[in-house]
């Protein structure tokens, strides 16, 4: 049994560049939805309408800086997701009901959306945003923070996740659900859980907890989430996650190759740092091979070359097949033992619609209640 409360956090930008292109992470406030349609159709967006009395900077100083940040935001999240997602930052905060205790949503502007989640029941207010996210919206987190602990009936809780990385939600899972399950305990009431949009991070601790504590199969729980709210919670990292505390986090250290050809820069993009950033291969003039070692848990991991700037595959190395968006990755797949009993484990687990043993899901809670927690 394992955990991860005190993983480094990084300060990358919510305005990724250079992807690989095969990212794939009741009532409600007055928010409409039409649902994503494929992303390679580039006459399809997703539209989403939001009616709210939120207050914004944008609306005292113009809102034209405003829409072409969740413009920009929007084609970011779109890219890495593989999905057509669209948020609108300027028109307020925007949530929906999942369960009656339980709501996605986006961030918190102002400290006066606190006092609104107050009047619907809202105890624990649980944010997932980094710096980053935070200041490229310009929202002022501490003033937040600070009238909630004015308030008694009230608790705001902030633990990061890296945007857009679903390896950081896979390594985070365990104590950010930690922490949101203790205080849940503790609170009790409504749980308000967002990230930036409330279309990635969000509805994937969301779900995450409706999986491991609230009885849920995972593709029961992702059809309810998904019938109240428009989001791409990442699958895969949920399923790993889950297998990471039931038998442990083993890692191996895998080597990739490319045969030089004159090149004058290699970097590798995917694997477990997302497609946002970028790893230099490192070049022997003797054997003229430029290579790269990196330790990776269990799991299938998907990465592309970028050779003096162009993205490509090698294909001497398993690679995918195209996806929808015609992108071929390179994978490495990291297995420990698949005829052990925790290969089997893995291997249920990893299927389209994994349920939990009941010895399975008490293996959880006791983790839940032991791991130390991740609040910054």
């Amino acid at each position: 049994m394992y955990c991860l409360q005190n993983l480094p956090r990084s300060s990358v930008s919510p305005l990724l560049t250079g992807f690989g292109g095969n990212q794939r992470d009741l009532s409600s406030s007055s928010l409409k939805m039409l649902l994503p349609i494929k992303a390679n159709d580039p006459k399809s967006r997703l539209v989403i309408q939001v009616v709210s009395d939120s207050k914004s900077s944008s609306e005292m100083s113009g809102v034209s800086k405003e829409e072409e940040k969740s413009d920009e935001y929007s084609q970011d999240m779109t890219q890495a997701m593989g999905a057509v997602l669209t948020y609108r930052h300027e028109l307020g905060m925007n949530y929906n009901f999942i369960r009656p205790d339980l709501i996605v949503g986006s961030c918190l502007q102002t400290p006066e959306d606190v006092d609104k989640l107050r009047k619907i029941g809202v105890k624990t207010i649980f944010c997932l945003q980094q710096d980053p996210d935070l200041e490229y919206f310009g929202v002022d987190i501490r003033s937040i923070q600070a009238y909630a602990k004015t308030c008694s009936d009230i608790q705001h809780i902030r633990c990061e996740i890296r945007d857009f990385d679903a390896f950081d939600l896979r390594m985070r899972l365990p104590a950010v659900v930690s922490t949101l399950y203790k205080a849940v305990k503790r609170n009790g009431g409504v749980t308000y859980i967002h990230c930036t949009a409330g279309m990635g991070r969000a509805p994937a601790v969301a779900l995450t907890y409706m999986f491991w504590v609230q009885g849920y199969k995972l593709m029961e729980a992702h059809k309810l989430l998904m019938s109240k709210r428009s989001c791409f919670p990442k699958l895969d990292a949920i399923r790993n996650a889950t297998i990471d505390i039931l038998t442990g986090l083993k890692k191996k250290t895998i080597s990739l190759k490319l045969k030089d050809k004159g090149f004058s820069i290699v970097e590798i993009s995917g694997l477990d740092i997302g497609w946002g950033q970028r790893i230099p291969l490192t070049l022997d003039k003797e054997t003229r091979f430029w290579s790269l070692k990196r330790e990776l848990p269990e799991g299938q991991f998907e990465y592309k070359y970028i050779i003096d700037g162009e993205w490509t595959h090698n294909e001497l190395e398993p690679f995918t097949g195209p996806n929808k968006d015609g992108h071929t990755n390179n994978y490495a797949k990291v297995v420990d033992d698949p005829t052990s009993v925790d290969g089997a484990t893995r291997e249920r687990l990893t299927s389209e619609d994994p349920e939990l043993l009941e010895e399975e899901r008490l293996k959880l809670i006791q983790f839940l209640e032991t791991c130390s927690e991740a609040e910054v």
